[in-house]
């Protein structure tokens, strides 16, 4: 394995920040990039997360915590802890930059890691080496959703130098699994109460919680808004609202840009406007984003007039809010939630992944399916195997192809839009 650079933390995307992102933003804005003054609000919150990330490591004035998949960062908030999503960070950087996935992959790989490992994990591990993680006072993780996952966080505990807290995650979606894993979340805040020096206050959890749910209940309003045909936003526009949600549910900013987005919606629907001129398809995308090409949605829509409704990891806020009466219910609730996030949903048996494709499926108004299978993932092949079984019976259109979601090397963009090129001119015409 291999050590840690001495350069200041983060370095590179300090100047990411100042020279890329900030400059994109105020593109957006000017609405000079498709879709921009709906995008904009989405990387305003990005830049402000991150900024606050790097005063929290410059300047240690409260606890920077980073969490994985299975928790959402309300519990974080109510204690003053700054939240950042380790697996957030790759896939922002390789939005934009997919050369630094390259070098980071690379890393990880030359310091002995298998190639077979998912390159989210491999891309962390190489970051790290390379001192683009976050310097944090604690690392929060769980058994779920994957082995590379589990695999992944042993080893980046020998480079970060700090405590580490794992939830058990149950496999399951019930009452009794939620009950089950509220009691590793309750062991969790013995943790970060033990590492804050400050107790968790009830009544502080719940305003972060309330303003969590008017967040979930402006998405899933937009939600239910996508269904209308021509759908009233594009693609793009909500791929970076959940990329907003998994960081900062809890935040009165982010409620306001997801009131800001359903208020957009609500009045292209009631005009009877569309994202996409003259709508032809409506896609529900199943599993992960290509990160690596930005122009994939404007691709779909000018060349085969096909609308992007949701995929399977944004529809995860489908769900009932958060009961604030007690504290109680409120880490049932969280517990819910968290397992329900991400890559989390892949964790549950087959047929509750069935019961939740074919509801969404179906409420959505979708009329064909888009899965690329990321290839480090075992849980994404396993369940692609069974929903292509599920599309045949219902003859739903299916296109999938292999690739690896964050390594550009492994399928090209344009190897990627030909696969999809070939699905639309053929099977969907």
């Amino acid at each position: 394995m291999g050590r840690m650079s001495s350069a200041p933390p983060m370095r590179f995307m300090r100047e990411k920040i100042e020279t890329q992102y900030k400059p994109a933003l105020e593109m957006l804005r000017a609405d000079l990039i498709p879709h921009g003054r709906l995008i904009a609000g989405g990387l305003e919150l990005a830049i402000a997360h991150y900024e606050e990330t790097f005063r929290a490591m410059d300047e240690r004035h409260k606890k920077l915590g980073w969490y994985s998949f299975c928790l959402t960062p309300e519990l974080f908030l109510a204690m003053d802890i700054l939240p950042f999503l380790g697996e957030s960070h790759p896939v922002t950087v390789t939005r934009v930059s997919p050369e630094l996935c390259w070098e980071y992959v690379d890393t990880a790989e030359a310091a002995g890691l298998p190639s077979e490992l998912c390159a989210l994990d491999k891309f962390i591990y190489g970051a790290m080496l390379k001192n683009e993680m976050p310097k944090a006072d604690f690392i929060v993780t769980g058994s779920a959703p994957c082995d590379s996952s589990r695999i992944g966080y042993q080893m980046f505990e020998q480079l970060a130098d700090c405590p580490v807290f794992r939830l058990d995650a149950p496999v399951e979606d019930s009452r009794e699994a939620h009950l089950y894993y509220a009691g590793e979340i309750r062991k969790l805040i013995g943790f970060l109460e033990e590492q804050t020096g400050t107790l968790l206050d009830p009544d502080r959890l719940r305003e972060v919680c309330e303003e969590s749910n008017r967040a979930t209940d402006a998405f899933l309003d937009l939600f239910e808004l996508r269904r209308a045909r021509p759908c009233p936003q594009a693609g793009a526009v909500t791929a970076g609202a959940y990329m907003a949600m998994v960081t900062q549910l809890g935040t009165p900013e982010l409620t306001g840009y997801l009131e800001f987005l359903r208020d957009d919606a609500a009045q292209a629907v009631a005009e009877g406007r569309g994202a996409v001129a003259e709508e032809r398809h409506r896609v529900f995308w199943y599993c992960v984003p290509v990160t690596f090409d930005l122009g994939l949605h404007e691709w779909l829509e000018e060349n085969f007039r096909v609308v992007v409704l949701m995929d399977q990891l944004g529809s995860f806020c489908r769900e009932d809010p958060i009961d604030t009466t007690s504290l109680d219910t409120m880490l049932v609730d969280l517990a819910r939630r968290g397992l329900e996030t991400t890559m989390s949903r892949l964790r549950v048996t087959a047929d509750k992944m069935k019961e939740q494709f074919l509801r969404d499926y179906k409420d959505l108004r979708a009329d064909c399916v888009v899965f690329p299978a990321p290839a480090g993932c075992k849980h994404a092949w396993a369940w692609l195997s069974l929903l292509k079984e599920t599309c045949r019976e219902r003859e739903i259109p299916i296109c999938s192809f292999d690739l690896d979601w964050m390594d550009s090397r492994i399928r090209s963009v344009d190897s990627i839009r030909s696969a999809i090129e070939e699905f639309f001119t053929t099977v969907m015409e």
